[in-house]
């Protein structure tokens, strides 16, 4: 009896309608590197773990994790039994082990952390739980201009008075 049928225009709306649905599907993280690489939460790891990429944790990890220029991020349920080395460490989930950031370390509010930080800045957000010893000392550089001796102002008699003569 009322039949209804469907105008050109309705119809690209339902398919503009559609193409937006199959758009709004979960992207992988981008950061200004690139796509951040990532262990999911039903992941286990038993080993060692080098990148040359920002890394997020989910899952569980027994070994060593080192990231010598990079990030990595320990996600609210990633679970770690290891010493770790990156460039940024952040810890929203649980860490056993040392922990050496050449840049930083956060420990979030959800973060949990048994073991050593060694690096020139910590944070530690309010709630979140630390147990251990913290280095904030800063690193040694090594170049020739650094490892010169300073030389030290010493009078001398030939001098007079108010006047000084520097020894190398």
């Amino acid at each position: 009896m009322f039949e209804r049928k469907s105008t050109k225009q309705e119809m690209g709306n339902r398919t503009a309608l559609a193409a937006e649905v199959s758009v709004s599907a979960p992207k992988p993280q981008v950061t200004s590197k690139g796509i951040k690489a990532m262990i999911g939460a039903k992941v286990k790891i038993s080993g060692d773990i080098e990148s040359s990429e920002d890394l997020l944790i989910e899952g569980e990890v027994n070994g060593t994790i080192n990231l010598k220029d990079n990030e990595l991020v320990v996600g609210n349920s990633g679970r770690l039994q290891a010493d770790i080395s990156a460039k940024t460490v952040r810890i929203e989930g649980e860490v056993q082990g040392d922990i050496t950031g050449t840049e930083r370390v956060i420990i979030c509010a959800s973060g949990n952390v048994q073991g050593n930080l060694t690096a020139p800045r910590v944070i530690l957000e309010d709630g979140g739980r630390f147990k251990g010893s913290i280095d904030m000392g800063t690193a040694v550089k090594t170049n020739a201009a650094a490892s010169k001796p300073v030389s030290q102002a010493v009078p001398t008699a030939d001098t007079g008075p108010g006047k000084i003569e520097r020894s190398a």
